[in-house]
């Protein structure tokens, strides 16, 4: 009776699982969004942007333009700041070229920022409710990274976002950027 039983046992697993469509048996990990699936979050991007900034005494205006690239795997950004007043001295215009993706091994978004300065800054971005957290990443082992966000990027609606940060020294006195950017 007992060997009936066990067979009994037996057959029903098997029939259970030959009968058990594919898809209906519950997976381990959950499947990982793919760039393509990312940048489609941030499409309401695509376009141009006049935006104000502050940046201690000092502020001024600029344009900004996103455009997807790359087999639309990446958003190329592109700054133009029109000459001025930057606190105690008068620069040039400023362009800029940032470019902005999601690594799908990582599971993370990344900037890539150069401006006609000649400054660079490798960025992760840490995803919000409502947007980004920027940490600068230095690519030299003599410079420590820190492990709070730099700035924040924070969507208020599809045509306006904000920018807090970063602070940092300027003529002796510590400074934070804040700008607000609204679409064209």
């Amino acid at each position: 009776m007992k060997r009936s039983w066990l067979s009994l046992v037996t057959v029903a697993i098997v029939l259970f699982v030959t009968v058990l469509p594919v898809g209906s048996i519950p997976q381990a990990q959950e499947k990982k969004p793919t760039a393509k699936e990312k940048m489609a979050t941030v499409e309401y991007l695509v376009g141009s942007w006049t935006c104000g900034h502050t940046v201690g005494t000092f502020s001024g205006k600029y344009t900004t333009k996103y455009a997807k690239v790359l087999g639309d795997r990446w958003l190329k950004q592109s700054y133009d700041f029109p000459s001025g007043n930057f606190g105690d001295e008068t620069q040039a215009a400023v362009t800029g070229e940032a470019l902005i993706g999601y690594d799908e091994d990582r599971g993370a978004w990344v900037r890539f920022f150069a401006t006609s300065h000649g400054e660079y800054f490798p960025i992760r971005l840490k995803e919000t409710n409502n947007g980004w957290a920027y940490t600068y990443i230095s690519m030299f082992k003599n410079i420590k990274e820190k492990p709070e966000a730099d700035a924040t990027f924070t969507k208020k609606s599809d045509t306006e976002y904000v920018i807090e940060g970063p602070t940092y020294p300027d003529n002796g006195k510590m400074v934070t950027e804040h700008h607000t950017c609204h679409k064209m």
